[in-house]
């Protein structure tokens, strides 16, 4: 049975393994048997790996990002959380859709389910 399911990617890019495996287990939950669809939300601090700028391949993103596109996955950044942290929009990759936080919270309240990483 397909779901919507949503993962957040809630740290910081550096010094962590949280948004590689985050990337890896949404291209995986996309992938799977049920091929279900997933959105991933880049939130709090983890809006600083949505940057253009951020070095994706160091962040070993790339393959995963690239395996999530295939199986039509979707990524998107709270534009809350990036306005938090004096972001602005031209700073996003230009694959990651700037969506306002009430967008994010109607995501979140309407999906099957939610990983949180």
């Amino acid at each position: 049975m397909r779901r919507d399911v949503v993962v957040l990617l809630t740290r910081a890019p550096y010094g962590r393994v949280h948004v590689p495996e985050g990337l890896r287990a949404a291209s995986g939950v996309a992938a799977g048997f049920d091929r279900h669809d997933v959105s991933v939300v880049f939130t709090q601090d983890g809006v600083y790996a949505a940057r253009e700028a951020v070095d994706r391949e160091a962040l070993t993103m790339t393959d995963h990002l690239a395996d999530l596109e295939a199986d039509d996955g979707e990524l998107y950044v709270d534009a809350a959380a990036m306005e938090e942290r004096g972001l602005s929009p031209d700073e996003i990759a230009p694959d990651v859709t700037v969506r306002p936080g009430e967008a994010i919270t109607t995501m979140l309240t309407e999906a099957d389910h939610t990983l949180d990483f």
